[in-house]
């Protein structure tokens, strides 16, 4: 795990010096830098595998024709090396750098889709003056790019760096912002600045001359074929435990100890059980009385003792949340309504001396977990028998008494719009509607572009499980979760690896169909992880949150943010509301020097 930056095609200047130290916290083991008139690679380490000097980057092929910088894990590593060994291939040290270096050579973009990873790399030809950059199939390692008026291409693992490279023009995206402020999350490729993209997730660009081609690796994982012949109860559950279990010893592959992020939830727990006894978890609970309904400590405790497992837990106050979240709000990328509770457990882990924890993130996406798969088909059919009453519906919601409440608004608009399950989806996981957005966009005077708020549609012939569940790998879990969770984690030096997020996983799982896959209650995962006691899982579910909405509510309130105006009547109740704007008024005055108007705002 580490951060990569790199200029091609131009005068490297002071590239690596402007941006390496804004990587620093993601790799604070080791620092290269390799360059030539026209070229840069930047890199910062953090030792997990293979921990001498000949894991050292960027690094280069035994004849110098390549240089390599990798960010992320090849975890059949091991299997790739054993290929490489039987076509003569003989290796100086024990980490997968070195083979994936050796891989990408024998095989090129053709042998991306045996990488088992998360991972974003460039690797550079200089015999051809050619650059071949690509990222995992989930997008779990970000990378992003700008592109210059003379072909140039500038990459980073982080907003932030590049934007330190003092290249680009930090001028403002006005359809990603409308984006932002309808789902609460940037989505991909787009960023909030004009001109620099994320490179997609399962894509590889290939750079020559200056002229930048992106293709796609493979189908994205969300996107396999499910099953839809039932299969034997028994099979099924015996299928999801082998995938499970291969998973997870993937995942474990380190030559540093690795911890867990432990809730009270089923994913985290699965893993503990999956994985070998001794592990270190962490897990954050809360001191202050009011938010006693989202303190998981206890029960984290208890199944951690049940485990074997070394547990620390965090005691969070509404003061101490105050005091860490400047911090948190500084190492955001992009903003986000997410990321705190990563930051804190990542911080708790860090303190404790680790570099690696697993986390249980995706396991509501690949075993049904979310109100979503209950929701969003039933609001599809409520939507589909108004028919045309649907319009006549939306002007009652949208205009009658308490019309400005925002769940009446998310309602007008999926009546407003044309009748989908992705409309459906949008009204269970949107943030302001459209006319939210452009109402916000007016009161702060600038312009209104529609939000980009389809990113492609499931395939129709799914059922609708299949289909929500790509719905949340697609948007919620590639645009919020994984960009946060990364961001959050690296800001400590801490790999977080995501054994629920494996294309490989994900491709073996999608046979099963989604009646048995999906089920409520994430049944298939209970009955694959037969270790977890009776006690543990008819508890009620609760997921990782936090009191935001005790601690915004307050008077007095802890958590030290500006609200930008907003128009009249706007709901702002709900606590991920207020922080959304709060952080996008924060980020957008520190990057991109940009103050949206102050005065009062005008909430029900």
């Amino acid at each position: 795990m580490c951060g990569i930056a790199g200029l091609l095609g131009r005068d490297p200047g002071q590239f690596a010096e402007r941006v390496g130290p804004k990587l620093a916290h993601r790799g604070p083991d080791d620092a290269g830098v390799w360059r030539t008139a026209d070229t840069c690679l930047v890199h910062r380490r953090l030792a997990i595998l293979d921990l001498s000097p000949t894991g050292h980057q960027p690094m280069a092929s035994g004849c110098g024709r390549w240089q390599l910088v990798f960010n992320g894990e090849i975890y059949n590593h091991g299997a790739l090396r054993q290929r490489l060994e039987a076509r003569g291939h003989r290796f100086r040290g024990s980490g997968d750098t070195e083979v994936l270096l050796q891989w990408l050579i024998a095989f090129g973009p053709a042998g991306l889709p045996d990488l088992r990873g998360m991972y974003a790399f460039c690797l550079v030809d200089r015999q051809e003056g050619t650059a071949l950059l690509a990222r995992d199939p989930h997008g779990i390692k970000p990378l992003y790019f700008w592109q210059g008026p003379g072909g140039e291409l500038a990459f980073a693992s982080e907003l932030r760096a590049l934007l330190a490279s003092d290249l680009i023009d930090r001028q403002l995206d006005g359809t990603a912002l409308a984006t932002y402020l309808a789902r609460g999350s940037v989505a991909e490729p787009a960023t909030l600045v004009a001109g620099v993209s994320r490179l997609p997730a399962g894509h590889s660009a290939h750079w020559q001359a200056g002229q930048l081609r992106l293709i796609p690796v493979a189908p994205l994982p969300e996107s396999s074929v499910p099953g839809t012949a039932a299969w034997p109860a028994a099979e099924a559950v015996n299928h999801a435990r082998q995938a499970l279990e291969a998973s997870v010893a993937a995942h474990m592959v380190s030559d540093v100890p690795v911890g867990l992020f432990l809730s009270s939830g089923l994913d985290s727990a699965a893993l503990l059980a999956l994985a070998p006894r001794g592990l270190h978890t962490f897990t954050i609970g809360f001191t202050d009385a009011a938010a006693a309904g989202f303190d998981e400590s206890e029960p984290a405790a208890r199944i951690a003792a049940q485990f074997g497992a070394r547990h620390t837990p965090l005691s969070l106050s509404a003061d101490k949340a105050r005091d860490w979240l400047p911090a948190f709000l500084a190492n955001q990328d992009q903003p986000s309504i997410d990321g705190y509770n990563t930051w804190c457990v990542s911080k708790l882990a860090t303190e404790a001396g680790l570099k690696v924890a697993l986390s249980g993130l995706g396991g509501d996406e690949l075993f049904g977990g979310y109100p979503s798969f209950a929701t969003v088909p039933r609001l599809a059919r409520w939507r589909r028998r108004l028919g045309p009453l649907a319009a006549l519906a939306s002007a009652g919601l949208r205009h009658g008494p308490g019309g400005r409440h925002q769940k009446r608004q998310r309602l007008a608009a999926l009546l407003a719009a044309p009748a989908s399950l992705q409309a459906s989806y949008l009204c269970f996981r949107g943030l302001f509607t459209p006319p939210e957005v452009t109402a916000l966009l007016r009161r702060w005077g600038l312009t209104s572009p529609p939000a980009e708020t389809n990113g492609g549609d499931p395939p129709q012939d799914w059922a609708d499980l299949d289909r929500v569940a790509w719905l949340e790998g697609r948007h919620y879990l590639r645009n919020q979760l994984l960009p946060d969770s990364d961001a959050m984690a690296m800001a400590m030096g801490l790999e977080l690896r995501l054994p629920l997020v494996d294309s490989q996983l994900q491709t073996q799982l999608q046979a099963i169909p989604a009646q048995q896959r999906l089920a409520s209650g994430k049944a298939l995962l209970r009955e694959a992880v037969p270790e977890l006691p009776a006690w543990f899982l008819n508890r009620p579910k609760q997921g990782f949150r936090f009191p935001f909405q005790l601690w915004l509510d307050d008077p007095a309130s802890p958590l030290a943010l500006t609200l930008p105006a907003t128009p009249p009547g706007l709901d702002l109740a709900p606590w991920y509301r207020r922080f959304s704007l709060m952080v996008l008024d924060r980020w957008l005055r520190e990057h991109l020097g940009l103050e949206l108007p102050r005065g009062p705002s005008h909430g029900d």
